[in-house]
């Protein structure tokens, strides 16, 4: 009788791709993981482990995977929400991003605003404000043409 050997792992490959913050604090680390096996019948098998992450904005993304047209970003206000909200990794796909045209900083669907004033996004902070000085200026000020 002929002695059979268990499974051999030939080949193995592990990927890690790390997401951080402007400081280097690290934010998210999703992995990939291959691995081919050579059975004792002779049959190769090639394994693929991936980790998927729903992204705030309700996008599935998977790093390892070479995803076109898929490129993410954080949103500050998700990574540091108000006294009643929890924080969370933040990331959002840049295609559904927007960047605030007051402060500049990276926002999500849910924390941004569009002014039908003068058509631009703003995160609710500066849109709060860009409403009260537009509410305040007609009060305060008078327009006066030549």
């Amino acid at each position: 009788m002929a002695k059979q050997q268990g499974p051999q792992m030939n080949v193995r490959k592990d990927t890690t791709t790390q997401i951080t913050d402007l400081n280097g604090n690290i934010i998210l680390e999703v992995g990939l993981k291959e691995y081919t096996v050579r059975c004792s019948d002779g049959s190769i098998i090639h394994r693929r482990l991936n980790e998927n992450i729903v992204l705030v904005d309700g996008t599935v993304w998977n790093p390892g995977l070479i995803m076109r047209g898929i490129h993410v970003g954080v949103c500050d206000r998700c990574r540091r929400p108000s006294f009643f909200g929890r924080p969370t990794h933040g990331i959002v796909a840049l295609q559904r991003a927007r960047q605030c045209a007051t402060c500049g900083t990276l926002c999500c669907p849910s924390h941004r605003r569009w002014s039908r004033r003068d058509h631009q996004w703003r995160c609710l902070r500066h849109h709060s404000l860009h409403l009260l000085k537009n509410l305040a200026h007609p009060i305060f000020f008078e327009r006066k043409e030549d």
